[in-house]
């Protein structure tokens, strides 16, 4: 039990850091540079941030569930903290599904195909909902920690 406790908390935290670290550095440093190598720079990141998260944010969401069902079976109450961190990791996949990945992927062909004249007003767009969903994430990690606690 305290190896998944462990394993659960890694994973879901270096995936939180992760996303904080694109809100937080990442692409406001991408902002700074000129747009022929800032835009460059953003499709790449777009596309492999693209192919890795979807596994992360799947098996973060699994390790909560199947920890919250752990340690309901093992007590026999359930771990409301825990519910409530897998709920919110479900909400932000399905958020993130429906209205950032369609934003990354265009940015992502813009590497490949003519930007659009207004290109910034698509990363403008995509950095505010990020932070937004960093915020939530970082609720369901603090959630997932006192549940564990």
């Amino acid at each position: 039990m305290e190896v998944l406790n462990v394993v659960v908390i890694v994973v879901a935290g270096l995936m939180v850091g992760c996303e904080l670290s694109i809100a937080a550095f990442i692409h406001p440093t991408l902002d700074k540079l000129p747009e022929e190598v800032h835009l460059p720079a953003a499709s790449a990141i777009a596309r492999v941030m693209g192919a890795a998260m979807p596994f992360w944010y799947a098996l973060t969401l699994l390790l909560t569930v199947v920890k919250g069902a752990i340690q309901w079976h093992t007590t026999g109450r359930l771990p409301i903290w825990i519910v409530a961190s897998a709920v919110l990791w479900m909400l932000v996949i399905v958020f993130t599904v429906t209205t950032l990945v369609p934003i990354n992927n265009r940015i992502a062909s813009w590497e490949t195909s003519t930007p659009p004249a207004d290109w910034k007003h698509y990363r403008s767009r995509w950095d505010l909902l990020h932070r937004w969903r960093v915020v939530v994430l970082a609720t369901a990690f603090v959630l997932l920690i006192v549940g564990i606690l």
